[in-house]
């Protein structure tokens, strides 16, 4: 079995679109296919795992919104109970599911600010996005767990493109390498998850990356809160947002691989000062002075 599957290794979003149309599959097959080369399992044992880490994301999720008290920094918690309860009331802004998909994002970095378990989605800055946005189909799409453990696969076989040729880290590429990332990967899982095809997969991670380029990481204090927890919150609806254009065959003009190289090109010539070291942006304004390290005093927590 391993050397038939070990032809469906890809470093490219080209080549992996070209292993879909050669053996008519979709991207989530063509990635469960080459993780059972790497790994040495089968596809059904993968599709277990995964379903487990859906479980754990639902589970983040669900601590999150039960957050009330303010996290010990004092930068954030409590917001995602907000934005859910706001999603429950009467005639929410663009509708419950707008809110909801919100909550569930800010609901997975507040977990992850009290010391709760998360799953790194790549990162743990960026780790609320595609949780909320698969969370978000189950509830309003029927989505099963199998089937969102075969998107997380198609989240896997775009964020294998992305790390060889850029990166994740927020030290190494700013925000748009955790954030643009992430969004890249649920926008293409989001589109698979509704029956689109590879390319349409492509081009929605295509839309959701380049229209996070230059997206800084500048995060308040240092901390992985401010402004990070609104930005899963935020860039989980931009997700839908892309994968919207790429079921409407709106016109990408722009191909996946060279979203990516831009990615790893705006990162590099980004200045360190903006790239997690708290030395510019939002970190270095009259408010994030407040929140260096030992020089302020957490706030009173907010009524549950």
């Amino acid at each position: 079995m391993h050397e038939v599957l070990s032809s469906f290794d890809y470093d490219t979003a080209e080549e992996l679109l070209a292993l879909c149309a050669q053996h008519d599959l979709s991207i989530a097959d063509v990635a469960l296919r080459r993780e059972a080369t790497e790994q040495g399992l089968t596809l059904e044992e993968l599709l277990a795992k995964m379903e487990e880490f859906y479980g754990k994301m639902r589970e983040s999720v669900a601590e999150g919104l039960k957050i009330h008290g303010t996290s010990p920094s004092g930068l954030s918690g409590g917001d995602a109970a907000k934005l859910y309860r706001y999603s429950e009331g009467e005639r929410p802004l663009m509708g419950s599911r707008f809110a909801r998909t919100i909550a569930y994002g800010f609901a997975v970095l507040e977990c992850n600010a009290q010391f709760g378990r998360i799953v790194a989605t790549p990162t743990a800055g960026s780790a609320g996005i595609v949780p909320a946005c698969l969370l978000t189909l189950e509830e309003e799409e029927g989505l099963t767990t199998r089937q969102a453990a075969r998107a997380l696969f198609t989240a896997v076989g775009i964020g294998v493109i992305i790390g060889k040729n850029a990166c994740f880290s927020g030290a190494r590429g700013g925000c748009q390498a955790e954030v643009g990332s992430a969004s890249c990967m649920a926008a293409a899982a989001i589109v698979e998850a509704q029956g689109g095809s590879p390319q349409q997969a492509a081009n929605a991670g295509s839309f959701a990356l380049m229209n996070t380029l230059g997206l800084v990481c500048d995060p308040i204090g240092g901390y992985v809160e401010v402004p990070c927890v609104s930005r899963n919150g935020m860039f989980a609806v931009h997700s839908f947002e892309a994968a919207v254009m790429a079921l409407a065959d709106a016109r990408c003009v722009v191909p996946l691989d060279h979203v990516i190289l831009a990615l790893h090109d705006i990162g590099r010539r980004m200045p360190r000062q903006l790239k997690e070291t708290s030395e510019g942006g939002l970190a270095t304004t009259p408010t994030g002075r407040k929140y260096k390290t030992g020089k302020f005093s957490p706030p009173n927590e907010p009524e549950g």
